[in-house]
């Protein structure tokens, strides 16, 4: 809203109409900036609200990874027994064949005394 001020000026019946109009339009311009100011602030502080609603929910969602990775740590430091494919003893027969061969080729690489200690390791019975 550009005018000429001598054109408004010659319209206008006296000096206080000219200052009072004047004064009306800077109001207005003024208006005009603080409603566009208070619209973005109202869209920032949406934005804000968004943005912490998320990072709460991003911290939520790292304390449970943070307990999930403690519960997994813990597993992974209780000890596991060891089981060996032993396999399935055949009708008449004590021990599996696995076991059987377990036992054979310890004898071959260590010695018949040294197998029997390292088998009393693998199966205590």
């Amino acid at each position: 809203m550009v005018t000429s001020w001598p054109r408004f000026l010659s319209r206008c019946k006296s000096r206080l109409s000219t200052l009072a109009r004047s004064l009306f339009l800077s109001r207005r311009r003024w208006q005009a900036k603080y409603f566009a100011a208070r619209q973005a602030q109202r869209e920032l502080q949406e934005t804000l609200a968004r943005c912490e609603a998320r990072c709460q929910q991003v911290e939520r969602q790292r304390q449970e990874l943070a307990e999930q990775v403690a519960r997994l740590q813990t597993r992974l430091k209780q000890p596991r027994p060891v089981s060996l494919p032993l396999g399935d003893p055949p009708p008449g027969h004590q021990y599996g064949a696995n076991l059987m061969t377990l036992s054979v080729n310890l004898g071959r690489e260590l010695g018949i005394r040294p197998a029997r200690r390292a088998m009393k390791i693998f199966s205590p019975g």
